[in-house]
């Protein structure tokens, strides 16, 4: 979706849980945009509505619990969807903040990766590290 300039972008989200939910949320950027309102046993929810955006980037609709209740009884129970990517005045849809992050955490498995004695051979190892050297120098470019 490409915007031209900041508007009201019109979202149509939905959610049900075999389980209460605490918490319905859109988030862009990183960012929550909006709290959306569950039903009365906060195990499903429709909302049509907008949000406001002023820069290109993802959204996604993120649904969580503070705590487990049976049947599902992860300690932190959390689901969310696929990014939607939108263009706000043409602007990339990419975040230098985001590819910075990403470039941290592969420089974290490049060391993991280098300490690790459990490859096969070294032509492996060495095929793996440039694998991620590859990975981290997208990111970095995406962060300039």
């Amino acid at each position: 979706m490409r915007l031209d300039k900041k508007q009201e972008v019109k979202f149509s989200a939905e959610m049900s849980s075999i389980v209460p939910v605490d918490h319905l949320q859109i988030v862009c950027n990183g960012k929550v945009r909006r709290e959306l309102a569950l039903d009365s046993k906060r195990s499903s929810a429709h909302v049509d509505g907008s949000i406001p955006l002023d820069a290109s980037g993802w959204c996604v609709l993120r649904a969580f619990s503070d705590k487990a209740e049976y049947p599902i009884l992860d300690l932190y129970p959390y689901a969310t969807t696929s990014p939607v990517y939108v263009s706000v005045a043409g602007a990339r849809v990419r975040s230098a903040t985001d590819a910075a992050y990403f470039a941290a955490w592969v420089d974290r498995l490049i060391s993991a990766a280098r300490n690790n004695t459990s490859w096969n051979t070294e032509a492996e190892k060495a095929s793996g590290l440039s694998m991620l050297q590859e990975a981290r120098g997208k990111y970095v470019k995406m962060a300039e």
